[in-house]
């Protein structure tokens, strides 16, 4: 028998758990009750177009009864598993609730990451559910992959662009967070005013862990986002190595750093 907080998990201020009647369950930032609703997570009732951004399929947003536009995340398995369950998941507390949990702790510590909506899970049988995270659609956003390609960096500055992001990423260490998935498609470039801010999303494994980040981890992490370069851009056309040099100096020099 699943357990109230197996079921939910934490909940963090400013959201509330509801039922819909049906056996869905979601968390709801207290501004979206009577917003989002089951129904909402429903891709096959909406006509929107697919978003560029992309996870393990592409994102898709949707406007809702507010006016609002919506950026919706299915969840589903990488690898091997995505043959076996696809987009079901067993694990409790519910994967979206914990991403929900985690990213809403690093907003409040100053994380540039996105604002989180609300997650909802939807059982299937026994113990087996499918799930949902919906973020605010940040306007212009691109993802780093895409900002390299699109020649977003070139017009909003090279070194800008490269200083945002080894911020946000120290950051991110700074808390001692460990992200289990950093790659050029999980950091979002936005230009506001002409200033660039880089957004880290897609918590969905992330740790965290008391203090600064221990510096074998953020080296781990940081290998991890340089295979995710070398993945993405195996000829290093877009992030050559003197562009990830310059990456690496600017973390380091970010705040007094750990080598």
């Amino acid at each position: 028998m699943i357990t109230q907080y197996r079921a939910w998990g934490e909940i963090p201020p400013g959201f509330k758990k509801i039922e819909d009647g049906c056996g869905s369950r979601l968390i709801l930032r207290d501004d979206q009750e009577g917003v989002l609703s089951a129904r909402s997570w429903d891709f096959s009732t909406y006509s929107d177009e697919l978003t560029g951004l992309q996870g393990r399929e592409r994102l898709r947003t949707v406007r809702v009864r507010n006016g609002d536009t919506v950026l919706l995340r299915r969840y589903r398995h990488g690898g091997a598993f995505r043959r076996l369950t696809g987009g079901m998941f067993f694990t409790w507390p519910p994967r979206p609730f914990r991403e929900l949990l985690l990213t809403e702790e690093l907003r409040r510590r100053g994380i540039p990451t996105v604002e989180v909506y609300g997650a909802c899970v939807e059982p299937v049988w026994g113990p087996f559910y499918r799930g949902w995270l919906a973020t605010r659609s940040i306007p212009g956003a691109q993802d780093l992959w895409a900002a390299l390609q699109s020649g977003f960096i070139r017009d909003a500055g090279e070194e800008g662009c490269l200083r945002a992001v080894a911020r946000s990423v120290r950051a991110l260490h700074r808390e001692g967070v460990y992200h289990a998935d950093l790659n050029l498609k999980n950091i979002l470039l936005c230009l506001d005013n002409r200033n660039v801010t880089a957004y880290i999303i897609d918590f969905d494994k992330a740790k965290l862990v008391l203090g600064n980040l221990p510096p074998r981890l953020a080296k781990n992490n940081l290998d991890r986002l340089l295979r995710s370069a070398h993945k993405l851009d195996p000829d290093r056309r877009y992030l050559s190595s003197a562009r990830w040099d310059e990456f690496l100096d600017f973390y380091y020099q970010a705040d007094g750093a750990y080598v």
